[in-house]
């Protein structure tokens, strides 16, 4: 299934979608906006729909926790949100901008620019130190002067209060410290909006509080953060809470 999405399978999810995920334009206008998004893979036992007709508006501020169990469609929706994939159908877009008409390079300046991505597995540099590691993400988007850099990952670092772990390597502190070392890098070139795919996957309860903390600080300073999770107990701390049910949202 290629170009457009059956109007049968379109037709089952878009009854159930409801109306307060779609863009409110009486509001301030939205950071970030989903509209249609499907995602279909085709396998040799037909078209199996990860993500169905998506529609979501995220605004400045909000710290948005989107829960579902595994196989829902949750990173799925992350990377079409941070346009790391291209949706069968549907567009995103971003101050009026529609990202996935942007050439590849073009996306990742994009992403690069406005999106901090944390992962669950972490992906640092093993054989960089830890600011080398934040410091990384400003060389690759090349927008902060060269001399401010490591101040700035040094700063961060301070921040997720691991400036004096800068000059270890990442498998010198625990998983729960990597974990803030990624969104120290995530940060770096100071994004509005933070996207993380189970950041605590793989973290226990404690450090995961202690993460869950960090985001909250941040989107208490301004930030925006968009986390998917398979963890109920984290809805807690989110200001907006949707659900996520074999690739349909539900508010």
């Amino acid at each position: 299934m290629t170009g457009h999405i059956s109007d049968k399978l379109f037709n089952a999810a878009s009854a159930t979608l409801p109306i307060s995920l779609l863009p409110d334009q009486t509001a301030a206008s939205p950071l970030l906006v989903a509209q249609d998004l499907w995602k279909v893979y085709e396998t040799p036992s037909g078209d199996v729909p990860a993500l169905r007709g998506a529609n979501l508006s995220i605004y400045e501020g909000e710290f948005i926790i989107v829960v579902g169990k595994s196989g829902a469609g949750k990173s799925t929706l992350v990377n079409l949100l941070t346009a790391i994939d291209t949706p069968t159908q549907g567009k995103l877009l971003f101050g009026g901008k529609s990202i996935f008409d942007l050439a590849e390079d073009e996306r990742t300046c994009w992403r690069g620019k406005n999106m901090g991505v944390v992962f669950q597995f972490f992906q640092l540099f093993p054989t960089l130190t830890i600011w080398e590691n934040v410091k990384i993400s400003m060389d690759l988007l090349g927008e902060i002067p060269i001399k401010e850099r490591k101040e700035r990952a040094l700063e961060l670092l301070r921040q997720v209060g691991l400036e004096d772990h800068a000059r270890k390597v990442p498998a010198k502190i625990s998983g729960g410290q990597q974990q803030r070392v990624a969104i120290a890098r995530a940060l770096a070139n100071d994004p509005p909006l933070l996207i993380a795919d189970e950041p605590t996957g793989n973290l226990d309860s404690r450090t995961s509080e202690e993460i869950m903390e960090l985001f909250a600080s941040f989107v208490a300073r301004g930030k925006t953060v968009l986390m998917v999770t398979h963890d109920r107990g984290a809805l807690k701390w989110g200001t907006r809470k949707i659900e996520i049910f074999d690739g349909v949202l539900q508010e």
